[in-house]
């Protein structure tokens, strides 16, 4: 009896041990048949964390982070732009598609052995583009004109020797926005760019600005003989010429009597002929000759070093070589001296104007302003047309040397008096009164040397009455300081004159 009762209770708790198995299984079936499925722990839609989300949610997810605005930053300024604006375009729902399409689908017995882990970490890459013309059309379009300044020309003051400098202009640093929006498009956490601005160069003044501007200042101060101004800068070889007499414009390459000037081509031709290293003695003579402008020093270097008779025509047949065809010397400077030859040059058989100008002794403004930049050419970078009319016989050396010679020439006035401080002029200023006692011509020619632009300066004044030395020195002291500062822009000079 015993082990008939002991069977059956093992019988009935064996069907009970298979009836809850049995619950047991059918609750797993149901959570298997009912679960939905979701991204495992771990997974990546286009660098979107989608662990744990089903379809909807991931396909949402994936749209609220790449359809975040990019906020542009434009200085102090933000500007908000929507991702299809810049020509970003992305389809959430394919790309959680196929991440779908790699989970694992696996069996009621293998769900049974995981529970929970159904399938390793999905990584579906970002698959988008940008329409990198859209972007750049936006931002010439939307920015450019709302954040961009053009920049202000420098422009001259009426009444002064001086320009209001202008302001450069604010330019979109396009290629590399263009590049930063794309990227940031393409990023699901990056959501702001900074925009870059390039300062631009200040518009510059224009060489015909200069011109006017000159022009202005002889009419200002009062000035109504003639005036012919050669400026040629050193940096890039533009030059300018102009001519005014009585207000009105002329043709430039005037003939003028060169007084001193012409001491500048007669170092040129001694110093050709000269051996190196350049004898003291004529050194000594040299800045006698400019430095102090002194008469006889010039004749002894025509006289010794060139030829006793022939001499000032010697340094007229260098100027022809040079191709200075207005510039000569007919005779010495002594009182009385001969005159060796008769010269019918371009500018003194100009009908429309003419100076009566010294027979012995004549330059054009061009002329002598293109030797002077032909000394420069040499002194400094061993080249030009001194070396090549000369070669073998005008080397750097002694056109350092004449450099030198002419900074010795320092008389406080012309184009010295506009000139700010510490400013240095290798110049040779030229005027001598008519038989009758009348100042009617003077002159200043030479080159600037400042720390912006080195340049040519020619300034030749004539009064057919007579020419009052103090409007004369007012006038060459107020072109040079016009064209000091329409080089020297940031370091400009003021006018200090009565």
């Amino acid at each position: 009896m015993k082990s008939k009762g002991l069977r059956w209770v093992l019988g009935v708790l064996g069907v009970l041990f298979i009836l809850s198995a049995l619950v047991m299984v059918l609750n797993e079936y149901n959570r298997f048949s009912d679960q939905e499925v979701v991204f495992p722990g771990g997974s990546r839609v286009a660098e979107v964390p989608v662990g744990g989300l089903d379809f909807d949610a991931a396909v949402e997810r994936v749209t609220d982070f790449y359809n975040t605005p990019i906020e542009l930053v434009i200085e102090d300024s933000r500007v908000h732009v929507q991702p299809d604006d810049l020509g970003f375009t992305i389809d959430p729902a394919e790309l959680v598609s196929e991440g779908m399409a790699q989970i694992e689908t696996v069996t009621f017995w293998v769900f049974l052995q995981r529970q929970g882990n159904p399938s390793e970490p999905i990584a579906v890459p970002l698959a988008a583009s940008v329409d990198e013309a859209q972007v750049r059309a936006f931002l010439e379009e939307q920015i450019v004109p709302r954040y961009m300044e053009p920049g202000i020309p420098t422009t001259p003051i009426p009444g002064t020797t001086n320009f209001t400098l202008g302001k450069p202009s604010q330019n979109l640093s396009t290629d590399q926005a263009v590049e930063d929006i794309q990227a940031a498009l393409l990023s699901p956490t990056t959501h702001q760019v900074t925009v870059g601005i390039e300062e631009g160069e200040i518009p510059q003044v224009s060489i015909e600005t200069l011109s006017a501007f000159l022009l202005h200042n002889l009419v200002w101060i009062g000035f109504d003989g003639l005036a012919e101004i050669y400026i040629q800068s050193m940096e890039n070889g533009e030059n300018l010429q102009l001519a005014l007499r009585a207000g009105e414009l002329v043709d430039p390459g005037i003939a003028f009597p060169a007084a001193s000037t012409n001491k500048i081509p007669i170092m040129v031709s001694v110093l050709r002929r000269t051996p190196e290293p350049t004898p003291d003695a004529v050194v000594r003579l040299l800045i006698e000759m400019i430095g102090r402008s002194e008469n006889p020093p010039a004749d002894t270097l025509m006289s010794v070093y060139l030829d006793e008779v022939r001499g000032p025509l010697i340094v007229s047949e260098d100027m022809a070589a040079l191709g200075l065809e207005n510039t000569f010397l007919a005779g010495y400077f002594y009182l009385g001296a001969p005159l060796l030859q008769l010269f019918d040059t371009p500018a003194n058989t100009r009908q429309d104007v003419f100076l009566s100008p010294d027979r012995y002794n004549q330059t054009a403004p061009p002329d002598i302003g293109r030797l002077l930049a032909a000394i420069y050419d040499c002194a400094e970078h061993g080249q030009g047309l001194l070396i090549e009319t000369f070669p073998g016989e005008i080397t750097q050396t002694k056109c350092q040397l004449m450099i030198e010679v002419l900074l010795e020439n320092k008389i406080g006035l012309l184009m010295e008096a506009g000139l700010p401080h510490g400013t240095s002029a290798a110049h040779k200023h030229g005027w001598a009164p008519d038989l009758d006692g009348q100042l009617r011509f003077m002159s200043d020619v030479g080159i600037v040397l400042t720390e912006d632009v080195d340049f040519v300066l020619n300034v030749f004044l004539h009064e057919p009455v007579r020419l009052d030395f103090d409007q004369g020195n007012r006038v060459i002291a107020r072109i040079s300081q016009t064209v000091y500062n329409f080089y020297n822009l940031e370091n400009q000079a003021f006018w200090w004159f009565d």
